[in-house]
């Protein structure tokens, strides 16, 4: 009895102080939006997102770059989110105002999806540090005001993870159902993550030992409710193109653009081509493009072009931090440094689980390896790491508690 009071005792606690964390959070959050408001841009897609939004609620076509075209550039979730709630409050400065405010609440739902995320892989204390983590990373405080996929797709991937986890326990059709629902519309969001289910299985069959046709029967049903939801999107791209195009045709200008070192376009380098008559038609001309310059650039200079699609991309991804504005006084050098923190110390803590039950933490170490080795392949920088940071503070949390947990017992047995 009194163990079980000891053990209510210390949960409340527990859940007390996360309830702190992320309603400070959310109060930094809000002054954020209130004070700068509309300095809030990155005068690039967070401004083509709003345009089409408005577009969509006043003519009902789905657009972005071109307002006359209709669009396969991008996948609908967050333009969709965006005009729901323009058609509420308007999409004046009132409107935008509430996209950013209910992205701030988003955004404390991620924190409390990570710290549930960390207590099922390892504990209490490894979650409230990650909570800490998230919810006082300044880019993640920041990237709220902006009209951007950030926040939305980030708590839906955390949501999408620690669901997974949880079904994983106890595997059946209906949750699968569910499942697939849920990774239909985070795909809708960002396509990245249509993948999702390759890692999902390799874990269920190593970690939870799940019989292959249990899993080809729960992969089904999965697909299924998947394909139910992104259907309409299936329907409606094939109508606008006469083509089947299963998430969105955007993939032609990153892949074009990673081709470039460094980034570096001169007249030496540069490939001009001709544009097709639309956007669609474009793109699968920049995948031709890019194909050529790739066998060019490994036949030319093999080591170089290894080099930048391995090492280079990938600290391009990793060792820049997505702060482009620098907002409350706080400078780049100081995010950058919080950064490394994280990143250094959540490598450290990876080296240790390989020494551990590797199989148990594989899900999230999987993610990480997955959305490295397709931006490397495309264009890689550090924007399209950000949803991952929720991970990477989970396994910094680990280091950290195992290095104190560690020292702790160094001192005991000193003492004995």
């Amino acid at each position: 009895m009194h163990t079980e009071y000891k053990r209510m005792k210390y949960k409340n606690k527990v859940h007390l102080i996360l309830g702190v964390i992320i309603l400070i959070s959310f109060i930094i959050e809000l002054v954020l939006i209130l004070k700068y408001q509309n300095r809030l841009t990155l005068s690039s897609d967070d401004l083509n997102y709003v345009k089409s939004a408005v577009v969509l609620i006043k003519r009902g076509i789905y657009t972005f770059h071109n307002l006359n075209e209709p669009t396969v550039f991008v996948t609908p979730t967050y333009p969709f989110f965006i005009a729901l709630i323009f058609k509420v409050f308007g999409y004046g400065l009132r409107g935008i105002q509430a996209v950013r405010i209910i992205q701030a609440v988003f955004s404390c739902v991620t924190i409390l999806l990570t710290y549930l995320i960390a207590k099922e892989l390892f504990n209490e204390k490894v979650g409230l540090l990650a909570s800490f983590f998230v919810a006082f990373y300044i880019p993640n405080i920041i990237t709220v005001g902006f009209v951007l996929t950030e926040t939305l797709f980030t708590m839906l991937l955390c949501l999408l993870i620690y669901s997974s986890l949880l079904i994983a326990k106890r595997p059946n059709k209906a949750r699968f159902a569910l499942l697939g629902v849920l990774w239909a519309v985070i795909t809708l969001c960002r396509p990245t993550i249509a993948l999702y289910p390759v890692m999902l299985f390799i874990y269920l069959f190593w970690e939870k030992r799940l019989k292959v046709v249990e899993m080809v029967k729960l992969g089904s049903i999965m697909f299924i409710m998947f394909a139910v939801i992104m259907s309409p999107w299936w329907i409606r791209n094939y109508l606008e193109y006469g083509e089947f195009i299963p998430l969105a045709a955007s993939s032609g200008n990153p892949f074009l653009q990673g081709t470039y070192i460094n980034y570096e376009q001169t007249p030496e380098n540069v490939v001009y081509y001709k544009l097709g008559k639309n956007a669609f038609e474009t793109n699968e001309t920049e995948v031709e493009v890019a194909k050529m310059r790739i066998k060019q650039g490994f036949k030319k200079d093999f080591w170089r072009y290894l080099k930048w699609y391995t090492i280079d991309k990938a600290w391009l991804l990793w060792g820049t931090v997505f702060y482009w504005k620098q907002f409350f006084g706080i400078s780049s050098n100081f995010v950058i440094l919080n950064h490394y923190f994280l990143i250094f110390s959540s490598i450290l803590g990876i080296l240790i689980l390989l020494f551990k039950s590797l199989k148990r933490y594989s899900l999230i170490i999987m993610l990480l390896l997955y959305y490295t080795a397709v931006h490397c392949v495309y264009m890689a920088f550090d924007r399209y790491a950000f949803p991952l940071i929720p991970l990477i503070t989970i396994i910094s949390s680990y280091f950290f508690i195992t290095v104190l947990n560690a020292g702790k017992k160094l001192v005991c047995t000193c003492k004995t």
